[in-house]
C-alpha cells in the first residue's frame, strides 16, 4: 500500500514539474557570440506556436524588429520599467520537439543584462520572460486542444453518419418487409384465383366437348 502511494506521489510530482515554466540564467550562443541570457523552459511546446508568440513578444518590446537565422531582435527597444535608456533585445529558440526553451539576451549598451550586475532591470525582464513562457505554453496547449477537438468533431460526425446510415437501412428493411408482405398476399390471392380459373377452364372445356358432340350428331 505504501509503495502504491509512493509511486502515485512521484507521478504527481513529475507531472507537476512537467507543467512548470522554469526560468534560469545561462550563457547562450547567439550570432555574434555567447552572451548572458534569461532562459525560459516551455512545457508542451509547439515550435510553430512558439515562433509566432516570440515574434509578437519581440515586436512588443518596441524598437526595430527583425528575425534572421533563428534570432529575433528588437533594436533600440524601450520599457518604462527598464528606465529611460534604450536597449537591444535578442531571443532564440533552443531545443527540439516539446522540449523547447527560449533564451532572451539584453544588451544594455556595453554590457549584457545579468542578475548580479543589474538586479532591478533583471527582475523586470525575468518577469516578462516568465509571463511570455506561461502564455506561450497556454497557447501551445490551446492549439493542441483545438486540433484534438477537430479530430473529435470529425469522429462524432463519422459516428452520426453511420447512425443515419443504420437508420436508413432499418427503414429500408421495414419497407422491404411491407413489400414482401404485400407480395405474399398478392401471391396467395393470385394462387386462389388461378385455382378458380382452373376450375372454370375445366368446366368450359366440358361445355365445348358437349357442343362438339352436338355438331357430330347432326346427320
Amino acid at each position: 500500500m505504501k509503495q502504491i502511494v509512493l509511486i502515485s506521489t512521484l507521478l504527481i510530482s513529475v507531472f507537476s514539474q512537467a507543467q512548470e515554466v522554469k526560468i534560469s540564467e545561462e550563457n547562450v550562443e547567439f550570432l555574434d557570440g555567447r552572451h548572458n541570457a534569461i532562459v525560459v523552459s516551455i512545457p508542451y511546446a509547439n515550435k510553430d506556436v512558439i515562433e509566432d508568440e516570440l515574434k509578437s513578444e519581440m515586436k512588443d518590446w518596441g524598437g526595430k524588429y527583425n528575425n534572421s537565422k533563428g534570432v529575433y531582435t528588437a533594436i533600440q527597444a524601450s520599457m518604462k520599467a527598464m528606465g529611460d535608456k534604450k536597449f537591444d533585445g535578442y531571443a532564440k529558440i533552443i531545443g527540439e520537439g516539446e522540449n523547447l526553451k527560449v533564451a532572451f539576451a539584453v544588451d544594455l549598451g556595453g554590457a549584457y543584462l545579468s542578475k548580479s550586475n543589474h538586479s532591478e532591470q533583471y527582475k523586470v525582464i525575468e518577469k516578462r520572460v516568465e509571463d511570455f513562457g506561461r502564455e506561450a505554453a497556454k497557447e501551445c496547449v490551446l492549439k493542441e486542444l483545438e486540433a484534438e477537438s477537430k479530430i473529435l468533431k470529425s469522429l462524432e460526425d463519422d459516428k452520426s453518419d453511420l447512425e443515419k446510415s443504420i437508420e436508413r437501412s432499418k427503414n429500408d428493411i421495414e419497407d422491404y418487409k411491407k413489400k414482401i408482405e404485400e407480395a405474399e398476399k398478392s401471391i396467395s390471392e393470385n394462387e386462389s384465383a388461378v385455382s378458380t380459373k382452373t376450375g372454370e377452364i375445366s368446366k368450359q372445356a366440358e361445355k365445348i366437348t358437349e357442343v362438339e358432340k352436338k355438331l357430330k350428331g347432326i346427320k
